[in-house]
């Protein structure tokens, strides 16, 4: 089943997300929800369509959580350009920038690498996981977990939750 569907599904998905990684994501993901449901596969008529549905709508909510996660951006860049009492506008980007580096030298050693390989190099929890001989949901909870901490030392020291969460996204 595998060998049958995966490259189609992967160009399928491809063709509507314009991603690759995005792709391989989605792709792995139906083969996980058709393992976990393998017991009642033999009740589907079509299995073909079945398929490409689960693709078509894992594809489509892809979609509209990007498409969200870019109305929230233009909202809290929006709200922190007007908000003239933050505290963004009262400290300069060396002050700004001060303050994010104290919160990561805070990390423990793994978070703060698995960190810092996320927005500094940008590498995706796999290609960290394959570097540090982690696993992907390991190097997701130290980098979940990193994110939390610097934005909490943010709005501990002053930095609006609008401007920090706008940080989160951007970083």
């Amino acid at each position: 089943m595998f060998n049958n569907y995966k490259c189609r599904i992967y160009a399928y998905i491809l063709a509507i997300t314009k991603s690759e990684y995005v792709a391989e994501e989605i792709t792995q993901e139906i083969f996980i929800k058709l393992w976990v449901a393998r017991e009642n596969l033999h009740e589907i008529k079509n299995l073909d369509g079945y398929v490409f549905k689960i693709a078509r709508n894992l594809s489509l909510n892809h979609l509209r959580k990007v498409a969200y996660n870019e109305k929230m951006s233009t909202e809290l860049i929006r709200n922190a350009a007007n908000d003239g009492d933050s505290a963004e506008t009262k400290l300069n980007l060396f002050d700004y920038n001060k303050l994010i580096n104290q919160a990561v030298d805070g990390l423990s050693p793994q978070r703060r690498l698995v960190f810092k390989l996320s927005k500094e190099d940008e590498l995706s929890y796999d290609e960290i996981a394959s570097q540090l001989k982690l696993s992907k949901n390991t190097v997701k909870n130290h980098h979940l977990t990193a994110m939390g901490i610097v934005r909490s030392f943010l709005i501990k020291n002053g930095i609006s939750s609008a401007v920090t969460v706008l940080f989160l996204f951007t970083c």
